[in-house]
């Protein structure tokens, strides 16, 4: 069983956590609404597309998006990596390898964008997977984020001499 938070340290990871499922969520909804569902979809976004009459995407633009995601992914995924790493809630191998597939997948998503545009139009389902794999990643460091954040069960009621209380059990009263 990993470490727990000091307790005033719980509340503020445990709104982190629930932050980032808001974010990936968020994301996803996002992803849909203006990218869509499929490698088709997405090169058709970034080419853009004679039929739908959208142009391609510009330097500036895709400049612009990417200096946001370079900014806040990493500073979001250090913060619930290095906290869910203190608190012990996975083996030093297993941590490194999330952190480095977690960094790996935002710098990849980001890059995906312009590969699309400028050099590889077929990279769109690098840039599906990306996104996906990244989800992913970031519902599991909150799930792990809440696992060390929440409260530890409280310990049953005991007796004197170290008894359960009359009608009572160690998984409460009956």
């Amino acid at each position: 069983m990993p470490e727990r938070l000091p307790p005033a340290q719980r509340a503020p990871a445990l709104v982190f956590a629930a932050c980032l499922l808001l974010v990936a969520g968020s994301a996803a909804v996002l992803f849909l609404l203006k990218l869509g569902a499929g490698p088709d979809a997405v090169r058709e976004f970034y080419l853009g597309s004679e039929a739908r009459f959208t142009s391609p995407r510009s330097l500036a633009g895709l400049l612009e998006t990417a200096l946001a995601h370079l900014v806040a992914m990493p500073l979001a995924l250090f913060a619930a990596i290095h906290t869910v790493g203190w608190a012990g809630a996975l083996a030093p191998r297993l941590l490194a390898r999330l952190s480095a597939a977690t960094f790996a997948l935002a710098l990849g998503g980001v890059a995906a964008g312009f590969a699309i545009r400028f050099a590889a139009p077929w990279l769109a389902w690098f840039k599906v997977v990306s996104f996906l794999g990244l989800e992913g990643l970031l519902v599991l460091w909150a799930l792990l984020l809440a696992a060390v954040a929440w409260p530890p069960p409280r310990p049953a009621p005991r007796g004197a001499r170290g008894e359960l209380p009359v009608g009572g059990s160690a998984s409460g009263p009956a």
